[in-house]
């Protein structure tokens, strides 16, 4: 039994940011990427490949391939059933179905074809009704259905009695009741990066490489506490289950025993529980793990003693959802964060030394006010950040702005299920020249200038990126990249 798995690309892809060699046949030459491996599809697969499973990986959207491309990988492996990471907002369901069409008309018509994450998950019916070539749809938390679908495609048995799936059976589609989530995430092995191949994932904010070696990605929990309104992972997850401070320190010594110097935790909160991070601190420089991190961090969970602790285990930086300057908008999104706080917030992060502070913007609220739009870009310039980094509100199946919106007949869930859609009070150009507007002002600044250099001089961390991007990345590319924001 044969399973294969792809983190497609997005649809008609524009300028790719990693190096590759574009070829009819499937190179193991190393492939530089700037993005994060697919942590969702190594779970599976390590999972299943630990209960005896022969399982494949290709990721498409870090080997930047072409269709022809990806089709004749999946027609090397051969698989009994081929699965699909997709998402949403990157539009990869649509990828995904044209890969997947081709595969049963071409290839094997008798394919066990899967979509799972969050698209699978909220527009499963959507997509078995649209797509007549796709088998199911795996909702929600996939290792355990997967195995199950995996075994029972062996045996050559029906899906009938399988939690967390919507399949098709004799042209009727069928949703089984959801699946319990695993209660001790501790249980999971650790996922298998090997089965990557030769891609050398890397992060960069702005265009400046940050991963300053081996990097990599980890989750040290899934889920989260709160219920933010943009947000999907409180439907998706229902809850928080964080791994265990052990069990985490064992897979951080695995992968610095493997040679990863650098690591981003994808955890949707990383600093929900301070005891958790506590005891993870201890047991980190009582093991003498030497890794640099990143980690999003919640505003009203970053007491100095927190963030002190943070940075000893190797916090390098945290990146904050700030989201508004509008307190209206945040109790809208329901952030349960004050203006204040976050003035507190970036102070504690400051007195502790932490290397890189970054604040996170929303724009696009549906109620939301040009004058509001415009206190968001002030207060990016305003705070005590090293960069502010903005992003479009997208209204997508599976968050409460989606249902609250589609009940209120302001979209047509039928036309904008697949991608998303954003609603702007404002015209998009208008917005985009707001964060022009707003990076100038804060980079002109004379003591925004001095206080890059002096915490570049003081941080043995931020001197060596600079160092190593001078080194490695053409000086006229980075002149052409920031110039606007001087000129």
């Amino acid at each position: 039994m044969k399973i294969s798995l792809i983190f497609p690309k997005p649809p008609e892809q524009g300028t790719f940011c990693g190096t590759v060699r574009e070829a009819e046949e499937y190179s193991e030459e190393k492939i530089n990427f700037y993005g994060f491996p697919p942590m969702g599809i190594l779970y599976l697969a390590t999972y299943l490949s630990e209960n005896n499973y022969d399982v494949s990986i290709f990721d498409q959207f870090a080997r930047g391939a072409s269709l022809d491309r990806t089709l004749n990988w999946i027609k090397r492996e051969d698989p009994d059933i081929l699965g699909f990471s997709t998402i949403t907002t990157a539009g990869t369901g649509i990828t995904s179905s044209e890969i997947a069409r081709r595969v049963k008309e071409e290839i094997n018509p008798n394919v066990k074809i899967l979509f799972g994450n969050y698209h699978a998950t909220f527009n499963d019916t959507r997509i078995l009704n649209k797509y007549p070539f796709i088998d199911a749809c795996i909702r929600g938390e996939g290792e355990n259905t997967l195995l199950e679908i995996a075994e029972k495609t062996e045996k050559n048995r029906g899906f009938e009695d399988i939690r967390g799936l919507t399949y098709r059976d004799n042209g009727k589609i069928i949703r089984n009741d959801d699946r319990p989530l695993i209660e001790s995430i501790d249980i999971l092995p650790f996922p298998n990066r090997k089965f990557l191949g030769k891609v050398e994932y890397k992060s960069e904010v702005e265009g400046l490489d940050i991963s300053l070696g081996n990097f990599t990605t980890a989750a040290s929990s899934r889920g989260c506490a709160f219920q933010c309104t943009f947000c999907s992972s409180s439907m998706f997850w229902h809850k928080w289950r964080p791994r265990s401070p052990k069990n985490i320190v064992e897979e951080l010594s695995l992968l610095e025993s493997q040679g990863y110097q650098n690591l981003y935790w994808i955890d949707d909160n990383f600093t929900i529980s301070k005891k958790r991070l506590m005891e993870l601190s201890y047991l980190v420089r009582k093991e003498k793990i030497e890794l640099n991190w990143m980690a999003e961090g919640r505003i009203t969970q970053s007491s100095r003693d927190l963030l002190t602790a943070m940075k000893h285990m190797g916090c390098r930086i945290i990146s904050y959802g700030i989201e508004s300057g509008s307190q209206r908008i945040l109790d809208w999104y329901k952030k349960n964060v004050t203006l204040n706080q976050v003035y507190d917030a970036l102070k504690n992060s400051r007195k502790v030394g932490m290397d890189v502070v970054l604040g996170n913007f929303i724009i696009g609220a549906p109620i939301e006010t040009r004058e509001e739009i415009i206190e968001t870009f002030k207060l990016s310039v305003k705070l005590d950040i090293d960069f502010p980094q903005f992003h479009i509100l997208g209204i997508i199946p599976g968050n409460w702005i989606w249902d609250q919106m589609v009940q209120e007949k302001r979209i047509n869930p039928d036309e904008c299920w697949e991608v998303g859609t954003a609603v702007l009070p404002i015209p998009l150009s208008e917005v985009m020249a707001g964060i022009r507007d707003a990076h100038r002002k804060l980079m002109q600044r004379p003591r925004y200038i001095s206080r890059q250099i002096y915490k570049t001089l003081k941080s043995k961390y931020r001197l060596k990126a600079f160092l190593y991007n001078i080194k490695h990345v053409d000086r006229w590319d980075i002149w052409n990249r920031w110039k606007p924001f001087w000129g």
